[in-house]
Formats: structure tokens, C-alpha cells, sequence
């Protein structure tokens, strides 16, 4: 269908410059500039013509990616993970699933909701909801809408909680009931959906394979920190402190997971003492290994650099610097804070098995 496409484009483009060679030079131009732009949109739009991968997505089956890429990518707070994630827990990707309630699809859309938000994702003319591109085009664009819609809620203060959290919660429970909570509803289900998603995230967050050494870099959202470049501004770096209600405040399993939260890569709610997260996560089959990465979670086992002896320590790795060095980030060292701290290679090399790396 590719090819064929290509060729239509091509055909359409000679003679398109056959019939405008007489025209001036500066129209010409300005007629090849609009063809240029059509093309790039088109071959975008096209099925297979997207990259599989942008390196943040894995595990998707493989006549997904394409659509799974397109619809995470129609707004930053619906990432290709949470789609997928989502899918995964909506109709373990079976786009025949029929609940008990009525919801069909892929996507699970209640049919007074598709009749409002179903899109036609394939260009085929129909926005059908057992039409497993259609249907997921169609969540990627609900999904942004709602998270919207909460957005300004948080803004005006008549919500709290992490936006995507929010935004899962109002595809389950409705975004009234979101509205009425003032957050996400204490309704069992919704709680489980959100908490579910949240965990699965980690399964197609792609981190371009596990193993392998380091990779050089620094993490994106970067931190802000205080004039005496050791702490941390929690607040201006944008982490939600309510994304992790199941660590406590300032403890460092608890800046780990919000700041995991906050880069996309969520960690389950229970990890366990700081010490203990490297068995917890390849238990969780979480992607560990190697050497570190800007956004890994670095667990120390306990006593291991300076670590408490009985739970351990774990701490966010901000950036991998050339010469092997890393940066962290860490709560659970000082008095209410967060705080920076760079390891050289050597110390690291000698900590070996003693760390474990959550990709």
C-alpha cells in the first residue's frame, strides 16, 4: 500500500511540474514548497510510514506501533506507554473484546461515547469502533481532550493529583466523577485501573534494549535547584509531590517514584525499602542491568555507600557524564529535602554488584 502510494504521489508531482514549467520562477518555487509540505504530511500520516519507534516504546505488537506512536503523540501528557498500557489493561489488545457493560473494541468506548469521539484513524472514510486503528486513534484523541479539560481544573484548583492519573480515572470512572471527587474517585475500580496502568507503563517504555553500558546524557525534564546548587527546588522541577501516596514524604523511595512518575517511566506503589527495589523490579519484570542511564533508578543494597545497613537506599541517576561519573538525585539524606550528589567511576566500579540499575 506504501509503494503504491508513493508512486501515486510521484506521478501526481510530474505532472504537476510539467504544467506549471511556464509559469514564473518565483510562483514555481512557491508551488514546489506547498507540494513539498502535502507530501511530508502524507507520507507522516501513512500507515507504515511512521518510525516504529521513537525510542520510548516497546512490546507493542507490531501492526500496532504505528497507530500506538500517532496517538501518543497528539498531546505530551498521553505518551505512547500510557496507550499502550492502557489498551493492554482495556482488552488485553483483543479488538473483538465486548464487556458485559456494552463497551466495545479494542479501547473499550461505550457507544454513546464513540458516537461523540469516534475518528476514522486509517482513512478508510468510516470511524468504526471494532476497527482496531480507528479505535485506538480515537483513545489517543479522547484521552488529550479530557486531559485538557482537567488540565484548567488543576489550574483553577478545582482538582489535585497527577494529570495523567486524572486523565486515566476520567476514561474509567467518567470526568464528572473526577470533578465531584475533587481527584480521582475512591471507587475500588478506578483506583486498580489507574494503579494497573500506571504499572504496565513500564513494560513498553523501550530504553533501546537491556544490558549494554552506559549511556552519556542528562535527564529531560532537568532539575531546578537552589542557589546553593545542592538541593533540589522540588516544586519548580514540576514533580507532582502527590504522585507516590504510597511512599512517605521525603523518604527516598518516595522522590524516586515521583520523579520516575514524572519522566514517564512510573514505578509500582510498592517497591519496598529503597534497598530492596532491584528485586522488586526484575520480579516486576522491569528492564535492569548494565551500566546507567540519564532516568534510571540506582538501588544501593544496604550498607553499600554509606547506605543504611538494614533498608537500603535508592536515588534517580540525572545525568551519566563521559568520563563514567554519574549525578543523583536522592531524598532520605538530609533534613525534608532532595539533594544532588555526583559518584565518580572508580567508586561506582567498586560498588559492582552492589547496585542495582531500573532502566
Amino acid at each position: 500500500m506504501v509503494n503504491a502510494a508513493v508512486r501515486f504521489i510521484g506521478a501526481k508531482i510530474g505532472a504537476l511540474l510539467a504544467s506549471v514549467a511556464s509559469m514564473p520562477l518565483m510562483l514555481i518555487m512557491a508551488v514546489v514548497a506547498i507540494v513539498l509540505a502535502v507530501i511530508v504530511s502524507i507520507l507522516a500520516w501513512i500507515p507504515g510510514m511512521v518510525s516504529e519507534s521513537d525510542g520510548s516504546l516497546t512490546n507493542v505488537p507490531a501492526k500496532y506501533v504505528d497507530v500506538v506512536m500517532r496517538a501518543g503523540q497528539v498531546c505530551d501528557t498521553v505518551t505512547p506507554p500510557a496507550i499502550a498500557a492502557q489498551i493492554e489493561q482495556e482488552s488485553g489488545w483483543n479488538p473483538q473484546a465486548q464487556s458485559a457493560a456494552g463497551a466495545q473494541g479494542i479501547a473499550q468506548f461505550m457507544p454513546g461515547t464513540w458516537a461523540s469521539s469516534g475518528k476514522d484513524g486509517d482513512g478508510d472514510g468510516r470511524a468504526d469502533v471494532m476497527n482496531p486503528i480507528d479505535a485506538i486513534w480515537s483513545e489517543g484523541n479522547y484521552m488529550c481532550g479530557l486531559a485538557g479539560q482537567l488540565k484548567s481544573a488543576l489550574d483553577a484548583g478545582r482538582v489535585s493529583g497527577d494529570l495523567l492519573d486524572l486523565t486515566l480515572a476520567a476514561y474509567n470512572a467518567g470526568i464528572g466523577n473526577v470533578y465531584s471527587a475533587h481527584g480521582i474517585p475512591q471507587i475500588s475500580e478506578t483506583v486498580n485501573y489507574v494503579r494497573s496502568i500506571r504499572t504496565l507503563m513500564a513494560k513498553y517504555v523501550s530504553t533501546g534494549g537491556q544490558g549494554g553500558g552506559a549511556s552519556v546524557g542528562s535527564l529531560k525534564p532537568p532539575l531546578v535547584m537552589s542557589p546553593d546548587g545542592y538541593h533540589v527546588d522540588v516544586a519548580a522541577t514540576g514533580t507532582n509531590e502527590g504522585a507516590a501516596p504510597s511512599y512517605q514524604r521525603f523518604q527516598c523511595t518516595w522522590w524516586a517514584a515521583i520523579r520516575r512518575s514524572q519522566i514517564g517511566k512510573p514505578v509500582d506503589p510498592y517497591m519496598g525499602n529503597g534497598g530492596q527495589w532491584g528485586a522488586t523490579a526484575a520480579r516486576l519484570g522491569y528492564p535492569m542491568g548494565g551500566g546507567p542511564r540519564p532516568g534510571d533508578a540506582i538501588s544501593f543494597h544496604p550498607g553499600v555507600h554509606g547506605s543504611d545497613p538494614l533498608y537500603g537506599h535508592v536515588a534517580i541517576v540525572e545525568e551519566v557524564k563521559p568520563d563514567g561519573s554519574i549525578v543523583i538525585s536522592q531524598s532520605g539524606t538530609g533534613w525534608m529535602a532532595v539533594v544532588v550528589e555526583t559518584i565518580s567511576k572508580q567508586k561506582l566500579d567498586a560498588m559492582g554488584s552492589g547496585v542495582d540499575f531500573i532502566h
